[in-house]
């Protein structure tokens, strides 16, 4: 006798997903290629891309960052209102990623590649000698307001974290997308080891981490579970929760 779907469903929300394994594979692999960041990294940078091809491959590393992720909702919101909900999965997937991604630079406060420190990693109390306002300064990574910018946040990469999310996302809600934005993910990480924002390994964390935290909550739809429950808490303790619902 075949079991309630409702079982099923809830089972494989439990189980680790490929893409979790992966995650994990990921975060793995870049502590092997850690040692061979500088050449790496060295090597992308000896690659004279100009012209148009540089400016597009410029535009297409933001893939994941606001303005794409704009693009994306008011594509769904005009292509598939029935959809919209599901926006607050993603909207959870992104905001849980970051609360994971931030912290890992402050306290990890790895130089960017234009310091020519790929095995320095000094930690939260380590410092690391940085030109600010024309002078030279020994500074934490997080110390946010002493004008280091983001110039010691290097490990993990947000940009490739948060491609990864909104590929995850995508992928999801529209499985027919899903060569095209696992390709995109790809390409801003490449992206941002040629531009020199990151060593591989930074890439290869951020996408790791995107990859454990990311599914999970896409898959089960936990953005639209949280305001349900919000919502009869808070609300309306009579009012029908949003999930689970069936997708046009």
């Amino acid at each position: 006798m075949p079991e309630p779907a409702s079982s099923s469903r809830a089972d494989s929300t439990r189980r680790p997903s490929p893409a979790s394994w992966s995650g994990l594979a990921l975060i793995a692999l870049a502590a092997g290629v850690f040692t061979w960041d500088g050449a790496i990294s060295d090597a992308a940078r000896t690659l004279r891309l100009g012209g148009d091809l540089r400016r597009e491959l410029e535009a297409l590393q933001q893939f994941g960052q606001g303005a794409s992720i704009l693009l994306v909702c008011l594509f769904i919101w005009a292509l598939d209102p029935g959809r919209c909900r599901r926006l607050l999965d993603y909207a959870l997937a992104m905001g849980l990623t970051a609360l994971a991604v931030l912290p890992m630079k402050l306290l990890v406060g790895r130089p960017r590649p234009k310091f020519g420190f790929p095995e320095y990693i000094p930690g939260p109390f380590g410092l690391t000698p940085i030109e600010i306002g024309g002078e030279p300064q020994l500074r934490h990574a997080w110390e946010v307001g002493s004008g280091i910018s983001s110039d010691l946040w290097s490990m993990p990469s947000s940009h490739t974290a948060y491609a990864v999310v909104l590929a995850v996302f995508l992928a999801a809600l529209y499985p027919r997308l899903r060569p095209i934005v696992i390709g995109l993910a790809l390409l801003v990480g490449i992206c941002r080891v040629l531009f020199g924002a990151h060593y591989p390994s930074d890439v290869l964390v951020g996408a790791g981490l995107a990859l454990l935290i990311a599914p999970p909550i896409v898959r089960s739809s936990r953005g639209v579970r949280l305001l349900d429950w919000l919502w009869v808490r808070l609300v309306d303790k009579n009012a029908t929760p949003a999930w689970p619902g069936q997708d046009p």
